[in-house]
């Protein structure tokens, strides 16, 4: 690196944590997540559920197919059909 580039990273503050902001911030992070999964818990379970209901079926019958199709295809690879 050239001289002056070295002259600005050594000037650069050090990137020390300061414990007061992250003590601040990990109590209103546990504060908002505290609040939003006991307001919504029964909710997102029954949205989550209804999801559920749809989404896995048909990933059983992509699925099924999916193998259904590889096996054909390796039986008529090998001559089997």
């Amino acid at each position: 690196m050239n001289e002056p580039m070295m002259r600005l990273l050594r000037d650069l503050p050090s990137a020390e944590p300061d414990p007061t902001r992250s003590e601040r911030t990990r109590i209103l992070c546990r504060a908002r997540f505290v609040a939003r999964t006991s307001a919504s818990t029964a909710d997102a379970h029954k949205q989550r559920r209804g999801r559920t209901q749809v989404w896995e079926p048909l990933l059983a019958v992509v699925a099924f197919a999916y193998m259904a199709e590889a096996l054909a295809q390796a039986l008529r690879t090998y001559g089997l059909r």
